[in-house]
């Protein structure tokens, strides 16, 4: 080992003097002018001796400083030290496999847990400063005996008795350093790998590998109660499973022992990924929401590209417009699918055309012609008045209407997610909420004195002051008109939507959006007049003209122009609120006249087509009402079927003469009529 030390670093060194002059002349006699023993330092003065002038007490010290001041100026870089691979290896046969088939190396690799590698990388260090101390002069055995005593007795230094507590990867905190055996066979292992990932699988620590669902041979058998759409729990399904593996092994007692107990079903159960725990339990829409899905970049479609619409009915009670009494209303959003702007919005008493005419004029009026708009599959958004190929509103303004495949709400996840942001949001604003998170028996209470204000005013009472504070609950229709209105207008200038970019660290607001895309990309909307407004949404159906008279909803038109397309198939437009003209065209669209209301067989004054929807409405409630009606009274009437009482004739004597069997009454003066009958 060449190591040169000067007097003055020699002081304090067992065996020799304790003043560095006495140091210096021990030396020189020992060196006896000797030049590999002896000689000057360079760029000093000193001269500096050899290691082996130095007593052997000396010397093991000298070299315990050495080896420590190795270890010390080491650092954690070195596992990348380069060193000479034997390639006689200890575990020849896994790592050959590895060699040979990377694959398996790689799933060896990905396999190990954060805390294997950790320990993996704690070895691999403590091997790299074995061949350190080995290129410092000491043997292998000596240079792991001294690794491994220092370890246990905790004189290394701080990074290294830290890889070596970790690399131990045994519990207990007695339990520190490494052996000299153990240190020995990693250091085997890290000379036989050429790469990190070859050290990681051989040098990681092995664990007890839970089983995976798919090697649990009992599963599929429980699964098979616990994959029921009537969705039974936990404990009702392994009741069932038990219950049958008892059944089906009666007759092998081993097998009934085996049967797995509850606790290992749900640790079993809680192995299994979320989709597949769900299989089996839910269908339609709620499975879907088990699956991954596909992200629509709406970045590419430009502004008003493609609107999306939906009704959602509101968690709340409103007074109804025409009778007062509480109902629950439903609102039509319409948004724009690239800046997430709410362009338009109805209210009406359920979802039907009417509404959804309404929210799209509403948004067309304000910010112009969309090229696409996209919805379900509902009544109000495929009507015929909207979607018919010649007489629709949509084809004749132009308009694609693509829907979404029924049972997959997740297509429309832009509306569906604005649903549970704007609707909530005003519903929780009055008393009458009765949403998620709501108390049922606030609810069920203001319910019930709402109501009795109600049907207190119907007849004529006073009020008392409960039903006065109940009816101030309710809102009226135009207080939730200007709450929708408020919401709206917050959620568009407000709202930093997480679906925008940002600007200055905060996402922007669908307003300040549609502002910066309008600016930057130019305003090729097509805005709409208020007379093609008028016109373009003026629902269309086809009639056949009949010597100057048209017929539609009940009412008769009339024109003189009529006679000049007399028992042809003509175009029929009118506005749903006025119903005192319609326009008349023919089928290729160009126009014929306007006739006039003019007389009705069957109504005194004309009828609008928002009036016959509320009739048919207010009939298809009755014709509800009339089945509940039905359905309570079968209840109360009884089962008085004779065949099924038992026969009691074998107990009448023989010489008795049996009367004729008496009918059922339901009155006692009924009865007496029969019998006064039956003696005449």
């Amino acid at each position: 080992m060449s190591i040169w030390l000067t007097a003055k670093e020699c002081v304090s060194l067992p065996g020799l003097p304790k003043m560095e002059h006495n140091i210096r002349n021990r030396l020189d006699k020992a060196a006896g002018g000797d030049a590999e023993l002896r000689k000057r330092r360079q760029g000093s003065k000193a001269f500096e001796y050899h290691i082996d002038c130095l007593p052997l007490a000396a010397q093991e010290e000298i070299k315990k400083r050495h080896f420590k001041s190795v270890l010390e100026n080491a650092g954690c870089k070195s596992v990348d030290i380069p060193v000479k691979h034997n390639q006689t290896i200890k575990p020849r046969q896994e790592l050959e496999l590895m060699r040979q088939c990377p694959a398996l190396l790689e799933r060896e690799v990905s396999a190990l847990t954060a805390k294997q590698k950790e320990v993996a990388d704690a070895r691999a260090l403590l091997a790299a400063e074995v061949e350190r101390l080995r290129e410092a002069g000491l043997s292998r055995a000596g240079a792991v005996k001294y690794i491994a005593e220092g370890s246990r007795s905790g004189t290394l230094p701080l990074h290294i008795q830290a890889a070596a507590d970790i690399a131990n990867a045994r519990k207990g905190s007695s339990r520190k350093g490494v052996g000299e055996r153990s240190l020995q066979e990693w250091l085997t292992l890290y000379l036989s790998t050429f790469s990190g990932a070859e050290r990681l699988a051989l040098l990681a620590p092995g664990h007890l590998k839970a089983r995976k669902p798919e090697q649990i041979k009992w599963l599929p058998d429980f699964l098979a109660h616990w994959r029921n759409l009537n969705g039974p729990s936990l404990q009702s399904a392994y009741t069932d499973f038990k219950e049958e593996w008892q059944r089906t092994y009666a007759d092998q007692p081993a097998m009934i022992d085996a049967c797995p107990s509850y606790d290992a079903v749900r640790r079993a159960m809680e192995k299994l990924p979320k989709r597949e725990r769900a299989r089996g339990r839910v269908s339609g829409s709620r499975a879907l929401a088990y699956e991954t899905y596909q992200k629509r970049d709406w970045s590419l479609m430009p502004v008003n590209g493609c609107w999306i619409a939906d009704g959602k009915s509101l968690n709340m009670k409103v007074a109804h417009p025409i009778h007062g009494r509480p109902f629950t209303p439903e609102l039509t959003l319409v948004i724009d699918g690239r800046t997430r702007f709410v362009t338009g919005w109805s209210l009406a008493l359920s979802e039907n055309m009417i509404a959804v005419a309404d929210a799209y004029r509403y948004g067309m009026r304000l910010y112009g012609k969309p090229l696409f708009v996209y919805s379900d599959n509902g009544g109000g958004e495929t009507n015929k008045a909207l979607d018919a190929d010649i007489t629709g509103i949509f084809p004749r303004m132009g308009i694609e209407h693509p829907t979404s495949i029924p049972g997959r709400p997740q297509s429309r996840g832009i509306i569906e997610r604005l649903n549970a942001v704007i609707p909530r949001a005003i519903a929780l604003k009055y008393d009458t909420y009765n949403g998620l998170g709501a108390d049922r028996e606030n609810v069920r209470m203001t319910g019930r004195a709402i109501q009795s204000a109600i049907n207190a005013q119907e007849k004529g009472k006073p009020l008392n002051s409960v039903q006065q504070r109940a009816l101030t609950k309710l809102p009226s229709w135009q207080q939730l008109l200007d709450t929708i209105d408020e919401e709206v207008n917050k959620y568009n200038n407000l709202h930093q939507h997480s679906e925008l970019p940002k600007r200055n660290g905060k996402h922007m607001t669908p307003a300040s959006y549609r502002r910066e895309v309008l600016e930057t990309e130019g305003d090729e909307i097509e805005y709409l007049t208020d007379i093609e407004l008028r016109e373009m949404f003026m629902p269309e159906v086809t009639r056949v003209a009949q010597r100057g008279w048209i017929e539609l909803m009940n009412n008769q038109y009339f024109s003189e122009e009529l006679i000049l397309v007399d028992g042809e198939e003509v175009r029929v437009a009118f506005d749903i609120h006025d119903p005192q003209s319609v326009i008349i065209r023919r089928m290729d669209g160009s126009y014929v006249c306007s006739a006039i209301w003019n007389g009705n067989k069957r109504a005194a004054i004309p009828v609008s087509h928002m009036d016959t929807a509320v009739e048919k409405r207010r009939q298809n409630r009755l014709k509800r009402v009339e089945q509940q009606r039905q359905e309570i009274e079968a209840e109360a009437r009884p089962l008085l079927n004779a065949d099924k009482y038992a026969d009691f004739g074998s107990f009448i004597p023989a010489d008795y003469t049996v009367k004729e069997e008496e009918p059922y009454f339901f009155l006692e003066a009924d009865r007496e009529e029969y019998l006064r009958k039956l003696a005449n």
